[in-house]
C-alpha cells in the first residue's frame, strides 16, 4: 500500500512498510527523539505515523519539510501515542491557522515546551488562537518566524498572559508594521529582563544598549517593584526615556540611579526633577551626558532631591552659572561627595 501525498514537489511517496522500518530504526537508536527531514510523508504519512505505538516514548518530534499540511497536523494532534512530547518542530509544512487550531486544542499540548512553526502559513487568526489558549502556558520556546502574522496577531501574542513565561519568541520574517515590530522587540527585552532577574543581575543593566524602548519594556514588567538600585549607564537613553522612567511609580523605592553615558539633555533633567517618585534617591549619577546650566538649575531647585548624598555630573556641559546654582542649592545640603569629581 502506498502513502499518497497531496503536496506538489514532495517527491515519491513512501509505502507504510518503508516508513515504519525507517522510524523504528531511528527509535532504536534514540527512543526519545525522532527527526524526519525533507521526506515525502504528506497528510496520510502523518496519519500512519500518529498510529505507531513505538512513538509513545518520544519527547522530541521534528518533521521538517515533510508536506503534512493541516490534515497531517490534525492526525498528529489526535494521536494517543504522542502525549509525552515536550518539543515539536513542524518547520516548512504548509500549516495554516486551521492546523494551529487543531494542534492547540489537542492532548498533544499537555507537556509541550517547544513549538516550532517556522516557515508555515500561520496568520493573525492562528496567532490569536495561540495567545488565547490556556494550553500554551507551559511553552518555553515559540518560533513563528516567516509566517503571515501581522500587527494584530503580534499584539495578541506579546500581550498574552498565557505566554508571559516564554524564554524565546521568534516572529522574524512576518509582515509586521511599526507597531507589531515594536511590540515584538519589547517582548524580546522582557525575556532578557526576566532571565537577568532570575540570575540576580537585573539591577545592573550597564552597557546593554536597551534604549528608550527597552526601558519602556522594563517598566511594563513587575520586576522592579522592590528594586533599590538601578544601573542604566551606557544604554542610549534619551529625554523620552527619562519621561517614561520618572513617570512610573515602580521607581519610587530606588535609592541609587545611575544614568551615566546616555543622551540626556536639560529637558530630560527638568522632567526628572519634577517627578513625584524620586524622593528616596540618595545617589544620582549623571556623568557624561549633555546637561548644561539650565539642567543644573533644575537639579539645584528640586525639593524631590533633598535626600541625595551623592550627585555626580562629571563631563557634562555645565558652566560657572550652573555650578554656582548647585553650590547654593538649599536642597542639596546632604551631599557627601563632590559633584564634579573634585572639590
Amino acid at each position: 500500500m502506498w502513502i499518497v501525498t497531496a503536496s506538489l514537489g514532495a517527491g515519491k511517496p513512501w509505502d507504510q512498510h518503508k516508513l515504519k522500518s525507517y522510524v523504528e530504526k531511528k527509535i532504536r537508536i534514540n527512543s526519545k527523539v525522532l527527526r524526519i527531514k525533507s521526506k515525502p510523508l504528506g497528510s496520510s504519512g502523518a496519519a500512519f505515523l500518529a498510529r505507531l505505538p513505538s512513538l509513545q516514548t518520544l519527547h522530541t518530534l521534528t518533521l521538517y519539510e515533510t508536506h503534512i499540511g493541516d490534515k497531517g497536523v490534525r492526525e498528529l494532534a489526535q494521536s494517543k501515542y504522542l502525549i509525552h512530547l515536550e518539543h515539536l518542530n513542524l518547520e516548512k509544512n504548509g500549516i495554516s491557522d486551521q492546523g494551529v487550531h487543531d494542534l492547540i486544542h489537542s492532548p498533544l499540548m499537555a507537556k509541550l515546551r517547544t513549538l516550532n512553526l517556522y516557515r508555515n502559513k500561520v496568520g493573525n487568526e492562528g496567532a490569536i488562537t495561540l495567545a488565547r489558549s490556556n494550553n500554551v502556558k507551559r511553552l518555553d520556546v515559540l518560533n513563528l518566524s516567516f509566517n503571515l502574522i501581522g500587527d494584530l496577531g503580534a499584539l495578541q501574542i506579546t500581550q498574552s498572559k498565557n505566554l508571559k513565561n516564554l524564554k524565546s519568541l521568534n516572529m522574524t520574517g512576518n509582515p509586521l508594521g511599526v507597531s507589531g515590530k515594536r511590540e515584538s522587540d519589547k517582548f524580546d527585552f522582557k525575556i532578557i529582563f526576566r532571565a537577568l532577574e532570575k540570575e540576580g543581575l537585573l539591577e545592573n543593566l550597564e552597557n546593554r544598549y536597551i534604549g528608550d524602548l527597552g526601558l519602556e519594556a522594563l517598566l511594563e514588567t513587575d520586576l522592579m517593584a522592590s528594586t533599590g538600585r538601578l544601573n542604566l549607564a551606557k544604554n542610549n537613553i534619551t529625554d523620552t526615556g527619562i519621561q517614561l522612567l520618572v513617570s512610573s511609580p515602580k521607581i519610587q523605592k530606588l535609592e541609587t540611579l545611575n544614568l551615566a553615558h546616555n543622551q540626556i539633555h536639560d529637558p530630560g533633567i527638568r522632567i526628572l526633577t519634577r517627578s513625584g517618585y524620586i524622593g528616596n534617591l540618595k545617589e544620582l549619577i549623571l556623568d557624561f551626558n549633555y546637561i548644561g546650566d539650565e539642567g543644573a538649575r533644575w537639579l539645584a531647585q528640586s525639593a524631590q532631591l533633598k535626600n541625595l548624598e551623592r550627585l555626580s555630573l562629571v563631563e557634562n556641559q555645565i558652566g560657572p552659572i550652573g555650578a554656582r546654582a548647585l553650590a547654593d542649592s538649599k536642597y542639596l545640603i546632604n551631599l557627601k561627595y563632590p559633584i564634579f569629581g573634585f572639590h
